[in-house]
C-alpha cells in the first residue's frame, strides 16, 4: 500500500476510548442533572443508553461513532420520561458544556505506547498526517496534547458545526486539496464502521484497528486489513 497521507480517526484509534471517555461521560451526565435539578434520574440509565456497559463501550454505540447532538438527543428523551420540561436544545448545550468542563477527568492514554515514535516516523517518510473527529476542537487538541501529538498532524477536522462529520466524505477531499495529494495515495485508519463508511464514501482505502477478535470480525469485510495497534501500520505501506 503506497500513501503520502494517512488519515485518523481520533477515539479508539489514537487514544483508549474507555479509559477517556467513560468517566468524562459520567461527569458530563451528573452536570446535566444537576443543572436541570433532575438528581432522581439513574446516571446508569443515560450511559448504557449511550452504549457504555460494565464501563466497556459498544464500538457501534451512539458515544463511540455518533455526535453530540444524538447524545443530547438520548438525554432529552430520557429526563422527559422523568418529568423534565427542559427543551431537547437547552439539555444538548448543557451536556456539551459538561463534557467540555469534565474533560480533564479522563485518563488520557495513547492506544500503543509508542504512539508518538509511529507518528514521528510517519512524518519522517514525508507522509501527511490528519485527525478527523467527530469529537469537538476543545477536547479534540487537549487530547493530542496530551498524548504529546498534536503538533505531528498538517491538519485536525472536528465536529465544529460547519463541516460535514464523519461518513459524509468532506474531510477527504478538502485534506488531499490542502496537503496537495491525490486521493489514491490517502488512506483512513479507524476503529469504527463509520470509519470504514467514511473511507469508502471517500473512495479510499482503509485500515482497520482492532484489538478483540469480534471486532476485527466486524472490520476485516470493510477494510485492506485489520491491525490491533497503529504501529503495525507499518506492515501494510511499501
Amino acid at each position: 500500500m503506497k500513501a503520502e497521507a494517512i488519515i485518523f480517526d481520533k477515539d479508539g484509534t489514537l487514544l483508549d476510548f474507555d479509559a477517556f471517555w467513560v468517566t468524562v461521560s459520567v461527569k458530563a451526565i451528573e452536570a446535566v442533572l444537576a443543572e436541570f435539578h433532575q438528581m432522581d434520574v439513574p446516571v446508569g440509565e443515560i450511559l448504557e443508553a449511550f452504549g457504555v456497559h460494565d464501563g466497556v463501550t459498544d464500538m457501534n454505540s451512539i458515544l463511540c461513532k455518533g455526535t453530540y447532538e444524538q447524545l443530547g438527543q438520548i438525554t432529552y428523551e430520557i429526563l422527559t420520561r422523568y418529568g423534565c420540561d427542559a427543551s431537547c436544545e437547552a439539555v444538548t448545550k448543557a451536556l456539551i458544556e459538561g463534557y467540555n468542563q469534565n474533560a480533564d477527568a479522563g485518563d488520557v492514554r495513547p492506544t500503543c505506547p509508542d504512539l508518538v515514535q509511529v507518528l514521528t516516523d510517519l512524518k519522517s517518510k514525508g507522509i501527511k498526517l490528519a485527525v478527523v473527529t467527530t469529537d469537538n476542537m476543545q477536547i479534540t487538541r487537549k487530547c493530542l496534547e496530551k498524548l504529546g501529538i498534536l503538533d505531528l498532524f498538517d491538519r485536525i477536522y472536528t465536529d465544529d458545526g460547519e463541516v460535514p462529520t464523519k461518513p459524509d466524505p468532506f474531510c477527504v477531499h478538502h485534506f488531499c486539496e490542502f496537503a496537495r495529494v491525490e486521493k489514491d495515495r490517502v488512506v483512513m485508519v479507524g476503529d469504527t464502521m463509520t470509519d470504514m463508511h467514511f473511507a469508502k464514501n471517500a473512495g479510499i482505502p482503509a485500515i482497520g484497528i482492532a484489538k478483540s477478535e469480534l471486532n476485527k470480525q466486524v472490520l476485516a469485510p470493510h477494510a485492506h486489513a485489520v491491525i490491533p495497534y497503529p504501529s503495525h501500520i507499518f506492515e501494510l505501506l511499501n
